[in-house]
């Protein structure tokens, strides 16, 4: 019998949580970003999501040096 291998994909879509757990910030990081239009974010019912590539964008964007 051939045994399945299960092939782990890349997260494209981070909730709220995941967003917070992925750069170490507190849930007012993402609420201060989100109200001053500095990230985009979509919303599907009460759940907020981010795209992974947004977030990495907004990060290289404010390097210092």
């Amino acid at each position: 019998m051939k045994q399945a291998t299960v092939t782990q994909i890349e997260k494209i879509w981070l909730s709220n949580k995941e967003a917070q757990a992925y750069l170490g910030v507190g849930m007012d990081f993402f609420k201060n970003l989100r109200s001053s239009g500095r990230i985009s974010f979509f919303k599907v019912g009460t759940t907020v999501f981010y795209r992974k590539r947004d977030i990495d964008r907004l990060i290289e964007k404010n390097r210092v040096c």
